[in-house]
């Protein structure tokens, strides 16, 4: 019975669905009307939206002509922990998490929260769930404040066709002391399309780490994702986000945080996998005395495509930015990294900083860094610079004078490069996951 209602929904793929089809799904799954008529109003804008070619500025420098949305099914697969290999299961068993979320595909397989968590009001639930049993919160908030269908052609497609994710709510001054943490594994040929939503209420504190991979297959998947991060007042949220994808999965994101008033944002990416990756990451300061900081890691090799868009939003006065964007490559590997300082009108008094820079391993290897300023008021301090350059041949003369073969001298430089960010990360075993998958890369023979 399981495999004949697998075989009937997967007939579909992201190039022949049909609003009835849409209007279909959400009715078998249980939604309620206004989540139904989300995804057709966002079907409707998907098919009015262009596709993204090399003449749009975003996309100048991301080619996905090879992209087949014809052979692109979104996945109704589950699975369970055992699909998961024994490095991602131990992440389950880590003691020093409030809460976990395993997701296997479009499937929730593991949830656990603390009960004195639950008995605050915390919310940290499955994205099907949460619309079917908190309506009253998702409907004003799933993509309508943060991202929106008409963001971007894959912003559209997500909303029309999204399943699974993680919905994290934090009630007014709540502080969780230990992070919680959402694994999503994708198996064989499936593709995902999750959506994250966390409202961090006034004075609420929290740390999430949400994570996503598979293993590298034969064959084309896509992931097409939405990270939606409100912060109202007051609140402070460090929020990382982590994906080795297998080497056959193209990755489309759009990541938007609104900041309140006097609120704090940490954003921590980690990119490793995939293998083309285009994100559109933005922080929009909307209140007075708002905070963010951005922090990334990033390292590509073989073939790797990953492309970076980020946006620094200052919409108040008094308020701060602070991004730092660190990533590696070697072999054909080539990656992107487009900032934008934007200060609006009467966002007097804006401090912003963005910091992009690049250690090119071999000559093959190509990084583009464009960093950029939009300022519309007169009393502001900005500031931009970017790098991109080989291993300091200084630095490696002096590590092999000391006794280190080449290979290891590299490493200890490539590792040392990415620590000043690693040392952001809240959570010890993320910054291992992190540090091993950096030094495989480092040592790995051409």
């Amino acid at each position: 019975m399981t495999q004949e209602k697998q075989s009937t929904t997967t007939t579909f793929t992201v190039a022949t669905y049909t609003d009835e089809a849409i209007a279909a799904l959400s009715r078998r799954w249980g939604e309620p009307d206004w989540m139904r008529e989300l995804r057709l109003e966002s079907w409707r804008v998907f098919q009015e939206t262009p596709r993204p070619t090399l003449q749009d500025e975003p996309w100048r420098r991301t080619d996905i002509r090879h992209l087949d949305l014809a052979a692109i099914a979104p996945t109704e697969a589950g699975g369970s922990l055992d699909d998961l290999p024994s490095d991602w299961a131990a992440l389950m068993e880590d003691p020093d998490v409030g809460g976990t979320l395993l997701h296997v595909n479009a499937v929730t397989v593991h949830q656990a929260l603390a009960d004195e968590l639950a008995a605050q009001g915390v919310i940290f639930a499955p994205m099907g769930q949460a619309v079917r049993e908190h309506p009253d919160l998702l409907r004003r908030t799933f993509m309508t404040q943060a991202v929106v269908p008409a963001d971007g052609y894959f912003a559209a497609l997500h909303g029309a066709l999204w399943r699974g994710g993680t919905f994290l709510y934090v009630p007014r001054n709540v502080e969780v002391p230990l992070p919680l943490r959402a694994v999503t594994w994708a198996t064989s040929g499936q593709s995902t399309f999750t959506h994250t939503l966390v409202v961090v209420e006034p004075g609420g504190r929290v740390t999430f780490v949400d994570e996503y991979g598979s293993q590298t297959e034969e064959g084309m998947t896509m992931h097409n994702g939405v990270v939606e991060l409100i912060l109202h007042d007051g609140a402070q949220l460090d929020y990382v986000n982590l994906q080795d994808w297998g080497r056959h999965v193209y990755q489309f994101t759009h990541e938007r945080a609104l900041v309140g008033r006097d609120a704090t944002l940490h954003w921590v990416l980690g990119g490793m996998g995939s293998k083309l990756t285009k994100s559109f990451l933005d922080a929009t300061l909307a209140g007075p005395g708002a905070t963010a900081l951005m922090s990334g890691v990033y390292f590509a090799d073989d073939r790797q495509h990953l492309d970076f868009d980020t946006q620094q939003n200052h919409l108040a006065p008094n308020t701060t930015s602070d991004l730092l964007y660190k990533g590696a490559l070697r072999d054909q590997a080539r990656t992107v990294w487009q900032g934008m300082i934007k200060v609006f009108p009467g966002a007097q008094k804006t401090d912003g900083y963005q910091a992009n820079r690049n250690l090119v391993l071999n000559r093959g290897a190509r990084a583009d860094s464009i960093p950029g300023l939009e300022i519309e008021a007169d009393d502001v301090r900005c500031t931009h610079g970017s790098t991109a350059g080989p291993i300091d041949p200084e630095q490696l003369f002096y590590l092999m004078s000391r006794g280190l073969r080449e290979m290891e001298a590299k490493q200890i430089i490539v590792e040392g490069f990415f620590t000043p960010v690693l040392e952001r990360i809240p959570l010890e075993s993320v910054r291992r996951q992190l540090e091993e998958a950096i030094r495989a890369k480092s040592v790995r023979s051409p």
